[in-house]
């Protein structure tokens, strides 16, 4: 089921955003798997930049020979009114060649060139700016007065193309205003987007949350959305981000097992995210149906955890991703956004096909 959705540069309408880890096109979902209803905007993680700021192909192997971005740009035939952009950027980019590339208007004009040249070859929509983060990492102090300044030279070229312009921030409000000019964000990009999850230190020694809706402390999305509007955000452009996957943790007893529980060291990898510490949501599905793994409900944060032994995840399932949609629509923001649909079981392994893409479906239909 789908809802009826405007997607512009203006803006309009109710955004579903979802992210696409083109690395999953060699295992668990190739490009033509990606159900292109169930989204208004799909962003293709990622390019990346050279020392010169023009833009390169995260992996050329994926993204040219086997014409990764053309096979992308393509599912709008499936959905006409669906966007396809192109992300830039991600976590193991670091900042420094971020940083030299907004640094002078001539370094910001030869990247803008080379994105728009990106967008005109291959057919994408916009650019999502994956920064990680600016001024940190290798990054400048005048890195934030720089971003708006990029943005704001970015603005003026992609509306002569019709071009959407998105950014994904942190969600923690100690970083907000050292990372960005959050009104100059909100005054020139189409969409920003909150990147809502890893919000618990995996080497805390303690299990925690990935993505809690409420808690005690300051790290829940409720209280770092609220953060973003008080410091400039417009609700209409703030995109709120829902992880398709969990953060997992190995328990110090086994028979310690709640929220804030000891742990020594990361959770052990599942059949297909095969990294220490993460599992998808559907590998959670599977261990509880087939390893019998228990499912508990935090009412403080409004978010499932489950438990085997001495593993322990805390992820997001139907219930808590249904509750932060309405969260969202209570605020008046702009959407949600996905990391990752390729984490959403693309291949219904656990039942139907993007499970929790088809509750945010339906939680927007009614």
């Amino acid at each position: 089921m789908t809802f009826d959705v405007g997607v512009s540069n203006g803006s309009s309408g109710v955004q579903v955003i979802c992210y696409y880890g083109s690395w999953r096109s060699y295992t668990t979902c190739k490009i033509e798997e990606i159900n292109a209803t169930l989204c208004t905007i799909l962003i293709y993680a990622f390019a990346q930049i050279h020392e010169n700021g023009t833009l390169k192909p995260l992996d050329e192997w994926a993204d040219i020979r086997l014409d990764g971005y053309r096979r992308f740009t393509a599912l709008k035939k499936r959905n006409p009114r669906l966007k396809t952009m192109l992300g830039v950027g991600g976590g193991s980019e670091g900042s420094e060649k971020y940083s030299k590339m907004v640094a002078t208007s001539a370094s910001r004009a030869v990247f803008i060139e080379s994105v728009i040249g990106y967008m005109q070859k291959y057919g994408f929509d916009g650019v999502d700016l994956d920064w990680e983060y600016p001024t940190r990492r290798g990054g400048r102090l005048e890195d934030r007065e720089n971003l708006s300044e990029l943005l704001k030279e970015m603005r003026i070229e992609f509306d002569r193309h019709n071009y959407l312009m998105t950014m994904s921030v942190v969600p923690n409000d100690a970083s907000i205003d050292t990372f960005y000019e959050v009104p100059q964000l909100s005054k020139y990009l189409d969409h920003i987007l909150m990147m809502m999850y890893n919000m618990h230190s995996p080497t805390s020694g303690r299990t925690g949350h990935n993505a809690p809706l409420q808690s005690s402390n300051r790290y829940n999305v409720e209280y770092s959305t609220k953060a973003w509007v008080r410091k400039g955000g417009t609700p209409a452009k703030l995109i709120l981000g829902i992880p398709a996957y969990g953060r997992s943790f190995t328990l110090a007893d086994p028979g310690s097992h709640g929220i804030g529980a000891p742990s020594v060291g990361l959770g052990l990898p599942g059949p297909y995210s095969r990294a220490n510490g993460t599992l998808y949501h559907y590998e959670v599905l599977h261990f509880q149906k087939a390893l019998g793994w228990t499912r508990e409900w935090s009412e403080e944060q409004q978010v499932p955890y489950s438990y085997y032994r001495d593993q322990w995840v805390g992820y997001d399932d139907a219930e808590s991703v249904r509750r932060k949609v309405e969260f969202a629509r209570k605020l008046n923001l702009g959407g949600v956004m996905m990391w990752t649909i390729d984490q959403d079981d693309p291949r219904g392994l656990t039942g139907e096909k993007f499970p929790l893409l088809n509750v945010i479906n339906n939680e927007y239909a009614n």
